[in-house]
């Protein structure tokens, strides 16, 4: 099992540092250094470095490259991970230096194009946009809310250069200057309440957004502004604020206005929090008829069944969602790997019911081929083969499972559930499964 070996030791520290060479050999230098986690020997120091060393350069390398397709926040994230391998100041400097002549250059370009469109277009009636030097933040501002509702993008718009300019402070970083500066228009425009609440999303004031949403919903209702549904947005903020009430009545007043996929799964998550799984799970299956390649609808009635005790129909739900393509030519869509979070979900039932080991062993194989990371949910789905499988091993992985939780943590009921005796422990009592 690929990720068995680093998450319970059962391989010598030898063995593990011939395992890390080989993943070099075969360009995997991330293999080879979770390989060597925890290995204490002489010889894994330079087998570690040279993996360092290589992901240092191949992070370097995808930033560049980022920095040139101008994804500047995925270089930022290739650069973060280079420096936590051990890439040196100066090579950090250079990425960075190239990053400022990229944005430079691209602000120049981005200038002179303008000026071009404005000396080769007049203006338009009494629109003084195209007359505007290109430079003006208005300019910008205007193709940021290019894909806005008509009337909301005018009224926006006559805001003026302040207005534009506290708007552009959200996308450049500062969403907390934004906010301030946001807060002088509200009143004149109820409107600017939609970009006060993206700068409170931004900073991760959820209050503060969701107060702004609800107020732009009531005044000018909810609306699909550029890739935001402004209802949507509002019920999921009052979800994860513990305001459920006012979530369900946010998505049973946006259901009036047709079928929104985004609504309705939110009203669904709404209900399976307020605990009334049979009106979630009739939900989520009436919406699955109209959105049958949603996967995040398939992990949702997974858990409800789950939830409800009927393992047998989460079993199919999450079949199902795995089997789904999610493009209008199937086969030839090209490849994109299997969901991660079914693929737990279903080696779990699978193995914990000692179900279809055929299918089973699949599945497992699957999500290793796919986990770089494993988690504690992975390691337990590989303890649980290794018990089914009647593995010596299997008291090891159990004693390392309990050991990464602390005292009182309901996966500990979990552990003495599915391997009573083992460990030498007593089932758990029904409150503590």
């Amino acid at each position: 099992m690929g990720f068995l070996g680093r998450m319970f030791g059962v391989y010598t520290p030898e063995e593990r540092i011939a395992r890390a060479r080989a993943f070099l050999e075969s360009k995997d230098a991330n293999e080879a250094r979770l390989e060597l986690e925890g290995v204490e020997h002489p010889d894994a120091a330079p087998v570690r470095a040279q993996a360092l060393a290589a992901l240092i350069e191949r992070n370097l390398d995808e930033a560049r490259a980022h920095l040139v397709g101008g994804d500047e926040e995925l270089a930022r994230e290739h650069l973060e991970m280079a420096q936590q391998f051990g890439a040196t100041g100066e090579d950090l400097r250079k990425v960075r230096r190239m990053a400022r002549e990229l944005r430079a250059e691209r602000k120049e370009q981005a200038a002179l194009a303008a000026q071009a469109e404005v000396e080769a277009r007049a203006p338009e009636g009494d629109d003084p946009l195209w007359s505007l030097p290109p430079d003006d933040p208005r300019v910008r501002f205007a193709m940021l809310v290019e894909g806005y509702p008509g009337t909301l993008r005018e009224r926006l718009a006559v805001l003026g250069k302040d207005f534009a300019s506290a708007v552009l402070q959200i996308k450049e970083g500062d969403p907390k200057a934004a906010w301030e500066a946001l807060s002088a228009f509200v009143e004149r425009e109820p409107a600017a309440r939609f970009e006060r609440a993206r700068a409170a999303l931004a900073t991760g004031d959820l209050a503060r957004a969701a107060s702004d949403l609800a107020f732009f919903g009531d005044t000018e209702g909810h609306q699909r502004i550029g890739a935001l549904h402004t209802g949507v947005t509002l019920a999921r903020l009052y979800l994860q604020l513990g305001r459920l009430p006012e979530a369900l009545a946010t998505t049973e007043q946006g259901s009036g206005q047709g079928l929104d996929v985004a609504m309705a799964a939110t009203r669904a998550q709404v209900l399976e929090a307020m605990g009334r799984l049979p009106e979630a799970e009739d939900a989520t299956t009436a919406l699955l008829m109209q959105a049958p390649k949603e996967l995040e609808l398939y992990r949702m009635l997974g858990r409800l069944k789950l939830r409800r005790g009927d393992r047998a129909g989460a079993t199919q739900a999450l079949e199902s969602g795995l089997s789904t393509c999610n493009c209008d030519n199937p086969g030839k869509c090209g490849y994109r790997p299997p969901d991660v979070t079914i693929l737990r979900m279903l080696a779990r039932i699978y193995l914990e019911d000692r179900q279809e080991p055929k299918r089973a062993h699949e599945v497992v194989s699957l999500l290793q081929g796919i986990v770089q990371e494993p988690t504690w949910d992975d390691a337990y789905v590989v303890a649980l083969a290794a018990r089914n499988d009647g593995d010596p091993q299997v008291s090891a992985m159990i004693a390392a499972l309990r050991a990464k939780l602390p005292p009182g943590d309901a996966r500990l009921g979990l552990l003495a559930t599915q391997f009573q005796g083992m460990l030498g422990q007593s089932p758990p009592s029904a409150a503590s499964a």
